[in-house]
């Protein structure tokens, strides 16, 4: 090992932390509204959809931009010798553009699956966490 460690990039935490209270936000006051009754049940599905259409979207394009789900990045070495230095330097840049870009687009994605994930523990183990645990008490 070098010995180097890398420092924590603070700004993507608080980027990554603020989409998820936005989008997780949005989620439960659209669904305490529709609980209540403030507004129509459409709205949920309405929101539900577009959240599965972003989600969608946003993964095409991540693995789009990371070219499949390559991690590595592209060397001057492993490009073709018939580039001049500038095309090389393009590309390279343009590579490094790429991965930036899905880089940030990874936070709404990570945020989006999260809403799902949750959705479903609450739908599904939480009740049977919640009758487990009330036959537990009852002994």
């Amino acid at each position: 090992m070098s010995g180097k460690t890398k420092k924590p990039n603070v700004k993507l935490y608080i980027l990554s932390a603020l989409a998820v209270v936005i989008i997780f936000g949005a989620y439960r006051i659209v669904l305490m509204l529709v609980e209540n009754g403030h507004i129509a049940p459409v709205w949920f599905r309405v929101m539900m959809w577009a959240y599965m259409i972003a989600g969608c979207a946003l993964f095409l394009a991540v693995f789009i931009l990371q070219r499949g789900f390559s991690g590595k990045p592209i060397s001057e070495s492993d490009l073709p010798d018939t580039l001049g230095e500038s095309e090389k330097l393009a590309l390279l840049e343009s590579d490094r553009r790429r991965k930036r870009t899905a880089k940030y687009l990874m936070i709404p994605l990570v945020s989006i699956i999260f809403v799902f994930m949750y959705e479903i523990i609450e739908l599904y183990y939480f009740p049977v966490i919640k009758n487990w645990l009330s036959s537990m008490s009852s002994l």
